[in-house]
């Protein structure tokens, strides 16, 4: 599954999101309720573990917005609140799961599986862009039908990217994406990564581009 953690604290979401990858699953981080709230609303995530306490927006407040939009991507509300209104005030305003800190991991990824099986988002195994596609259930990358080798980062940004074709993915976000929020991560290494994976699924189709953002970042550029 692609899951969107929103939670303020950095050494607890990266230690979520180190769990969830190694359950087999993609994680994006947030740690502001407004970058956060967005997200929700615009990109798409089979679960979203929201945390209650957040700068900007509060959960409540994002919980709310994406429901009021009938968005009906699976929410596990987390936090340290724990008092029985706050938990009937998230169920009643959407929640699809209520945990609290703390918490054992296995019990989070539980509730994560649990959550996301009942969810009304269907799971995207195959993501196409132009002539590229990802085959995500056996990590597979297409460019029309021949198969294109890629190793275990390659295939991340090329994921990254594609989920979200014209679209900024900057380079923190790819840094966080593939090898942690906390990482120290040189440029030139981002560099080398863009390079081969470039070289290597040769774009011919003239309607896409992957783009370098100058300091920013990079975007797969499709045009209408």
């Amino acid at each position: 599954m692609n899951v969107l953690i929103i939670e303020d604290d950095k050494r607890i979401a990266h230690v979520l999101r180190m769990g969830l990858l190694e359950d087999g699953h993609q994680a994006d981080l947030c740690h502001n309720g407004i970058e956060g709230r967005d997200l929700v609303t615009s990109d798409h995530f089979d679960v979203v573990v929201l945390d209650v306490m957040l700068p900007g927006v509060d959960g409540f407040g994002i919980l709310e917005h994406v429901r009021k939009r009938k968005r009906a991507v699976p929410i596990l509300m987390l936090t340290a609140k724990d008092a029985m209104m706050d938990i009937v005030h998230g169920l009643d305003l959407g929640a699809d799961d209520y945990l609290t800190k703390p918490f054992q991991l296995e019990v989070f990824l539980a509730r994560v599986r649990a959550v996301g099986r009942r969810g009304h988002i269907p799971q995207q195994p195959r993501l196409s862009v132009g002539e590229l596609s990802l085959d995500r259930s056996n990590r597979m990358a297409f460019r029309g039908q021949e198969a294109i080798e890629l190793t275990k980062k390659e295939f991340m940004i090329l994921e990254l990217l594609m989920r979200r074709v014209n679209q900024l993915v900057t380079r923190e976000q790819i840094i966080t994406a593939g090898w942690g929020y906390d990482a120290d991560v040189r440029d030139n290494t981002i560099d080398f990564y863009m390079h081969s994976l470039r070289s290597k699924i040769r774009i011919e189709d003239p309607s896409i581009a992957i783009r370098t953002v100058r300091s920013l970042g990079y975007l797969l550029e499709q045009s209408q």
